[in-house]
């Protein structure tokens, strides 16, 4: 359906759950287009931003869903922390959280839900460490998260999962407030809350963001990319033996897969002329990364899996702009040090069902797969 959309506008009018029209960008060009303009806002307080689920409530305020200046100032506080030189020097705790996840999945043995044992369990354990969260609370934050991105919780479920989550962010800035230590919270605390840069709330909120984007996503990459080697087995072979292809495949991935495929809701503050399409000031508009990442006028045939896709790294999956994701640089070493090492220990790695038994995550704004069951 996207793709015919594509064919005839990139840019549409369609009808949204709650009745409301807003513009649905599905051209790669197009959505760039929007994504960099600083004209289309994304401040959630702004009532003709769109709701993508009737269960979501109106967010606390985020640094993803501020425009600027609030919104660079704040990212630019964090930036240093998710540099690609900084993520390289992780790479060895990487590593070693990835290995010894294979480990206990090798010590549990097959049959196993790979989704559970391995690709959640990996993004939480790195972004638990980088953030100081105790491992207690690891599955807190799994669950809650699990609730938030859900398109069928209801407002109640949604509310009661926010703060929860917005409680364990409190503790562990008032911990740091209390005995700052050298993480990434700490330093954010020690360098701009006690300097009044940052308000504790925004803290919280900042907090919220980091555990939410640095676990969800990932997981369900890493899941997505195994079913994909699953059934490509040279993609497989290639991931444990050609070292110098795992980051071009990674992107690949990314572009073929893009979780985000809700896509992410902007809102017209001016009038605006996009691809000929004029957008009044007020209307609402939904970027679709995975259409434009589809778009066969950017990537030659765009349905199939290409290793050595040229421009594959130009993919719309961390946005674009402004807004682009801040941890880019640590979902692509993550997904590049997960997939290599599971390629490499664990080759023989295959379903336990057929694929359309499969159950995919439809019903939450973050595409992936509910449970992986596998053997080896």
């Amino acid at each position: 359906m996207l793709s015919e959309l594509r064919e005839q506008n990139p840019i549409a009018k369609v009808r949204m759950w709650d009745g409301r029209e807003v513009w649905l960008v599905t051209g790669y060009r197009a959505a760039r287009a929007v994504l960099r303009d600083p004209r289309f806002s994304v401040d959630v307080t702004n009532p003709g931003l769109p709701r993508l689920s009737p269960g979501r409530v109106a967010p606390r305020p985020v640094m993803s869903r501020m425009d600027d200046p609030r919104h660079g100032e704040i990212r630019r506080m964090l930036a240093d922390e998710f540099l690609s030189r900084r993520m390289d020097r992780m790479r060895p705790k990487m590593e070693r959280i990835v290995a010894d996840q294979i480990d206990e999945l090798l010590a549990a043995g097959p049959p196993t839900d790979f989704h559970r044992a391995f690709s959640l369990p990996v993004p939480s354990r790195l972004i638990g460490d980088l953030l100081g969260v105790p491992p207690d609370e690891h599955q807190l934050f799994q669950e809650t998260t699990s609730v938030l991105v859900s398109k069928t919780a209801t407002r109640e479920e949604f509310a009661a999962a926010d703060d929860e989550l917005y409680g364990l962010c409190n503790r562990l800035i008032d911990a740091r407030m209390a005995e700052p230590i050298d993480d990434v919270l700490g330093r954010m605390v020690r360098r701009y809350v006690r300097t009044g840069r940052l308000s504790p709330e925004e803290a919280y909120q900042t907090t919220k963001l980091l555990i939410v984007g640095g676990h969800e996503t990932s997981a369900n990459m890493i899941s997505l990319s195994t079913l994909t080697m699953i059934l490509n087995p040279d993609w497989m072979r290639a991931m444990a033996t050609r070292p110098s292809h795992v980051a071009a495949a990674v992107e690949e991935l990314l572009r073929y897969h893009t979780p985000m495929h809700d896509g992410i809701p902007r809102v017209a503050t001016q009038d605006v002329t996009i691809a000929d399409t004029l957008i009044r000031a007020g209307e609402g508009v939904i970027v679709s990364l995975a259409a434009g990442n589809r778009d066969a006028a950017e990537f030659a045939d765009p349905d199939r899996l290409d290793m050595a896709r040229p421009r594959a790294r130009r993919h719309l999956t961390f946005g674009h702009g402004v807004h682009k994701c801040l941890g880019q640089w640590l979902a692509r070493a993550e997904l590049q040090v997960a997939l290599a090492g599971l390629a490499r220990r664990v080759p023989t790695l295959r379903l336990t069902v057929p694929l359309e038994k499969i159950s995919f995550k439809e019903d939450t704004h973050i595409f992936g797969v509910h449970e992986l069951p596998v053997t080896w």
